[in-house]
């Protein structure tokens, strides 16, 4: 028989608070590439499977193959300066390049800007909350970053492939690609934005992000 001050229950629906940090943390990690090999490491489910279904794919397990995937329906299997997503209107994400800005939907396209170009470009962007994120890329595959501990994600909505049919055009990348990939002052900020976004994502540090723009123009 258990007395008043008894804390034990029955309910299978019940859980510690240890349990509770325990999936908040593995769920984390599922979202974290922090390796060496950022373009063969499994990506997460939902993501492998959101990224299949917007290329007519069962899944695309990797980052890797991902970057293949846009080269693929880009138009003729690599991606050039006039297939980045330019916005001339002006937007929070923009590139330097001798003293040229350039204004883009999705901050990631100056580091790519840079690998097409092979010089470097001053990258500036604002993070989901409001916190400002600059990098230089060199052009031959260094970036350097402010704040240190910044990242970056890359998602899908989860939507896209009802959007695409599995058949995706350039724009369609645009809508469903553009939106999530973002840069954070540090893992918790993003994990944070990732928590509410209607997209399946994925993030690693900043400071590696030439490997995947390398891979889109390989």
């Amino acid at each position: 028989m258990c007395s008043e001050n008894d804390t034990t229950t029955d309910d299978p629906t019940a859980h510690s608070d240890d349990e509770t940090r325990t999936g908040e943390s593995e769920r984390s990690a599922d979202r974290w590439l922090g390796g060496a090999d950022v373009l063969d490491a499994r990506l997460p489910a939902d993501l492998r499977s959101a990224l299949g279904d917007f290329v007519g794919r069962e899944s695309v397990d990797t980052l890797g193959e991902w970057a293949a995937e846009i080269r693929r329906f880009a138009g003729d299997g690599t991606v050039d300066v006039d297939q980045l997503c330019r916005d001339d209107g002006g937007t929070d994400h923009w590139g330097t390049v001798d003293g040229e800005r350039y204004h883009f939907r999705c901050f990631y396209d100056a580091v790519v800007l840079a690998a097409l170009e092979e010089r470097p470009v001053d990258v500036r962007t604002v993070s989901p909350g409001g916190t400002v994120v600059e990098a230089r890329a060199d052009g031959r595959g260094e970036l350097s970053v402010t704040p240190g501990a910044a990242v970056f994600s890359v998602g899908i909505a989860t939507d896209a492939g009802e959007r695409s049919g599995g058949d995706p055009t350039l724009e369609d990348g645009y809508a469903a690609v553009c939106p999530y990939v973002r840069a954070f002052p540090d893992r918790e900020a993003y994990e944070q934005w990732a928590d509410d976004a209607p997209a399946a994502t994925v993030a690693m540090p900043l400071s590696g992000a030439t490997e995947l723009a390398d891979a889109l123009v390989a």
